[in-house]
Parts: structure tokens; C-alpha cells; sequence
């Protein structure tokens, strides 16, 4: 894994668990792999199917979750998640809480495998309110939810308006206020006339991705793709600045750190910070902001 030095240094997976000793506690993920002539075990990450065991079994591994996918819905790669899950913890140590103090955060499109909210309830007790539009993957969000005995933590919203991101939420809890909000916009263009195989990517400098793809349409596109997206919630977030102290969101084109940062400079927001998340042949952005003026954002580190 070339970029494993560059994973959040409390990141598990910078060492690479062995697949061989996993494949053999796991049934269903044995039957997925390949056994190669050195012993070792081969895993075929442009395969859906093994894509969701492999998931399935780090997720009971390393987490004690089982999570089951909605067909078709996106398949989530733990190490990005957790990288993810591991700079929100860094960017909470810069409001010095205290430690009794219960830690709110907003999922925005949590998907039918609800991951980032399972994460941080199991990993961190965090009290999560998912949002998602989908009538589909709220249906299996719920259910993963309930089989992991985690509804005391994590909350399930239905977004009625696939237009409308805070609004209705922040109507059903208005006395309410929250840490932090993350976001895994939808990665592509849908006013593109081929947004799924539209080049993304510097060819001659970049390793092509190991990974297919996976997901619903919408989960993966939306018109004007995710800088459009996040520019959405950044004008919610001028609403509701007090509603959330840090506001983030992933991206997945470096081009779009530029796009998005522009957009936060224009609107004179200006706590704001960025990092990379790095696994494997993929790399991943965040970016945060505040209108706090109690901490800078770029203070952070991790």
C-alpha cells in the first residue's frame, strides 16, 4: 500500500491486516478471495461483491459492527472512513470540551451502510444524527442501526427534499446545537453528457484507482457535482453559523479544494482549514470551516 506512511498516524490499517488469517475466521469472506501459489491471499478490489465482504469483515474485525448494504447502494472503504472519523477527533480537541461533555455531530447522506455514524458511536460514543434522502438506504441505515444496538447514539433523519440539507433538521431540533457535520458529497457531474467516465484524473502522473465503482446514481452525481454540492452547504451554513461549530466536507478531486476554497474566501469565511486523506492509490480532501472566532481551525494537527 504505497501511501500507507501517509494514512493519519492513528489510523489501523497503516499496517495491512492479514487477509490470510481473516479469510480463514471469516467464511464469507473466504469465498471471495483467491489463494495465491505464496499462501498469501488475493484480493480482487474491482469486484463488487468482494468489495462489500472485505467491508463487512474489517467493519466486524476491527469495530465489532455488522452492516449489511442495500443493493446497488455505495460500498464505503474503511480506511478513508476512519481516516476521516480519526481528523474529526482532531479538529474537536481545539474546542478543550470537557471530557464529560457529549459530542454531537451531523451525517450528511449517511447511505445505507451508515457508516460514519456507526463509527463514531462505536469507536468514540459520539451522538450522531444521520440524514439521508433515500427511502432505500434509510431502510437499511435503520437496520444497521438497530442490529448493532447503537439507537441510543445514533439517529436516523429523512430528508423529504433532496434540495433542502439543514432546514427541515434544524426545524425538528431547534434547541439543539452540534460539534461538527461531515459530508461524502456526490463525487461527479450529473449535467455532464458521460459524468461517470469523464477524466478526473492526471493520467501520466497519477496510479489508476484499484477500486470499481459503487453506488446509486445519486449518490454518486448531482448537477454541477460536488463543488455545487458543498457551495450549497456552505450558504446553509451562513444560516445556521452558530447551529454547528465545524462544518466539513470530503472531496474528491483536488481541483475542487481550490474551487471550494474560493467559494468560503468570496463569502469572507475565513477559520477555515484542509487535509488530505491518504490510502492506498486514492487520495481524498477535507476541508473545514467556523464561524467561531473561539479557536483557528488551522491550528490542527494530525
Amino acid at each position: 500500500m504505497k501511501n500507507k506512511r501517509l494514512m493519519h498516524p492513528r489510523n489501523i490499517f497503516r499496517t495491512p491486516p492479514d487477509y490470510t488469517a481473516l479469510a480463514i475466521k471469516y467464511k464469507d469472506f473466504r469465498k471471495v478471495c483467491k489463494l495465491e501459489l505464496n499462501g498469501k491471499v488475493y484480493i480482487d478490489y474491482r469486484n463488487e461483491a468482494t468489495l462489500r465482504a472485505l467491508t463487512q469483515m474489517l467493519l466486524e474485525e476491527f469495530f465489532q459492527l455488522h452492516v449489511e448494504f442495500a443493493p446497488g447502494s455505495l460500498v464505503p472503504t474503511l480506511p478513508l472512513r476512519l481516516n476521516y472519523i480519526l481528523w474529526l477527533e482532531d479538529l474537536i480537541t481545539l474546542l478543550k470540551l470537557p471530557v464529560e461533555t457529549v459530542i454531537r455531530g451531523i451525517d450528511i447522506g449517511c447511505g445505507s451502510s451508515c457508516i460514519y455514524s456507526l463509527l463514531a458511536a462505536r469507536k468514540n460514543a459520539w451522538h450522531m444524527h444521520a440524514l439521508e434522502s433515500n427511502d432505500g438506504n434509510l431502510t437499511y441505515a435503520e437496520r444497521n442501526v438497530e442490529a448493532n444496538q447503537l439507537a441510543q447514539l445514533v439517529d436516523i433523519f429523512k430528508q423529504t427534499d433532496k434540495q433542502i440539507i439543514f432546514k427541515d433538521f434544524f426545524n425538528a431540533k431547534p434547541d439543539v446545537n452540534f460539534h461538527f457535520c461531515l459530508c461524502n458529497p456526490p463525487f461527479y457531474d450529473s449535467s455532464l453528457p458521460n459524468p461517470f467516465n469523464a477524466k478526473t484524473r492526471n493520467e501520466d502522473k497519477r496510479t489508476p484507482p484499484h477500486n470499481c465503482h459503487t453506488g446509486h446514481n445519486e449518490e454518486l452525481a448531482c448537477e454541477g457535482g460536488e463543488v455545487q454540492f458543498v457551495q450549497r452547504i456552505i450558504e446553509d451554513s451562513e444560516l445556521y453559523p452558530q447551529s454547528v461549530c465545524i462544518y466539513t466536507t470530503m472531496l474528491g478531486h483536488k481541483s475542487s479544494v481550490a474551487r471550494v476554497m474560493e467559494i468560503l474566501s468570496k463569502k469572507l469565511i475565513t477559520n477555515v482549514c484542509t487535509t488530505e486523506f491518504c490510502q492506498g492509490n486514492t487520495t481524498r480532501w477535507g476541508i473545514a470551516w467556523s464561524f467561531s472566532s473561539d479557536f483557528k481551525l488551522h491550528n490542527v494537527v494530525n
